[in-house]
């Protein structure tokens, strides 16, 4: 296999950028006109013309009911395929929440508590690791170093997660609880957990506790070499080097280009990643999944408000991220958000009782954004 390290960005926002960009859009909402179909539609196609972004699925819902459901655009722009209803697209980092509801499942059930030990379920583990607990990896304040860095290049360890954490064990622990970085390695340890509490592979529990009974039947893991059937094409707008092994890189951030985007390629994430990043699924997969959340049947409403509630830092301060949820500012008012691969955006707003979700084919789209527009045009009387 390549030792080409394939770029990072695809699983790790940054949640300030995220957070300016929504205080922008936040503002507009207070004096947008009460939003309808052909608004949002126009939006959307406007926004998708600019940013040259090949397909999009949109579902809005307020008070838990779907009020809006849209495709947009060509899935395959090399097949001239347009997207559908059901039309798959790579979720990326949004498998991070339906990991920590997992976590929460187990919770509910009293098999294990969020302040347990990594090391006391997984004792396998390196013994300098016994200070990070499981609400610190849901979290991403578990200081762990990650599995997705330039000190640990996972393409070239064959899917061997023992491999993995072997290296991981001989980089830097940084304290547990007192920032809030993105980390790739607490979720791989989270699925670690559900296989060792319930006696199943981390995806056979997903299927029998959470999918089947929220009706989520169209979701299935696989990185971009798997075959997934009726799975969008993945683009990207960010500007690669040109031999394509890494993003071209400006003050620390990566360059978006703006007149052209490329096909993303192949990527191979190694299986073990599966809990961190690895969920394909379609609009009806994600809308059902955001019902039966807001439903309490599965996911109690005490588990769902913790969740929801950012990680208390050891200086007091909130952090970016609650258990599988981030937070941002949407102008004045609060938003709790979950989203993968700089393409896919959910963001819930409580005080409007409104959740947008946005999917697209485009690697740098900034759903958050998208998601964010789309919001701005519902005010409190929208149908």
């Amino acid at each position: 296999m390549s030792s080409i390290r394939r770029p990072a960005i695809s699983l790790r926002p940054t949640c300030r950028a995220l957070a300016a960009s929504l205080a922008l859009l936040g503002g507009l909402a207070a004096s947008t006109m009460q939003a309808h179909a052909d608004t949002v539609d126009d939006y959307v196609r406007a926004e998708m013309q600019k940013r040259h972004i090949p397909g999009m699925t949109v579902a809005v819902l307020r008070d838990n009911k779907l009020i809006k459901e849209s495709t947009y655009g060509l899935a395959s722009i090399e097949h001239n395929v347009a997207t559908r209803a059901d039309t798959a697209y790579t979720l990326a980092s949004m498998t991070k929440t339906f990991t920590a509801s997992g976590i929460m499942l187990l919770v509910q059930d009293g098999r294990i508590t969020l302040d347990d030990s990594i090391t006391k379920i997984l004792p396998q583990l390196p013994a300098a690791w016994s200070g990070v607990t499981l609400r610190h990896c849901l979290s991403h304040t578990s200081g762990l170093p990650d599995a997705i860095t330039d000190d640990v290049n996972i393409t070239t360890i064959s899917g061997d997660r023992d491999v993995l954490l072997q290296e991981l064990a001989k980089l830097p622990l940084q304290p547990a609880g007192e920032k809030s970085v993105y980390n790739q390695t607490g979720y791989v340890l989270l699925g670690m957990v559900i296989e060792k509490i319930s006696g199943m592979p981390y995806e056979q529990f997903l299927q029998t506790r959470l999918f089947q009974p929220m009706g989520i039947t169209g979701t299935k893991f696989g990185d971009a070499w798997s075959i997934i059937p009726g799975r969008s094409d993945l683009y990207t707008s960010l500007d690669i080097s040109k031999d394509h092994s890494k993003l071209e890189m400006k003050n620390g951030r990566p360059v978006v280009m703006q007149d052209k985007i490329y096909h993303y390629g192949a990527k191979f994430m190694p299986d073990y990643m599966a809990p961190a990043g690895l969920l394909n699924g379609n609009i009806h997969d994600l809308v059902n999944f955001e019902q039966g959340l807001a439903s309490g049947k599965l996911i109690k409403p005490a588990s769902l408000k913790e969740m929801s509630t950012p990680y208390k830092l050891r200086n007091g301060q909130d952090g970016d991220f609650g258990l599988g949820f981030m937070f941002m500012p949407f102008g004045k008012q609060p938003a709790i958000s979950y989203g993968g691969g700089a393409a896919t955006w959910r963001v819930h707003l409580p005080e409007k009782r409104l959740t947008v979700v946005v999917l697209t084919n485009l690697q740098g789209s900034q759903p958050h954004a998208l998601a964010g527009g789309i919001a701005a045009l519902y005010d409190d009387g929208a149908k």
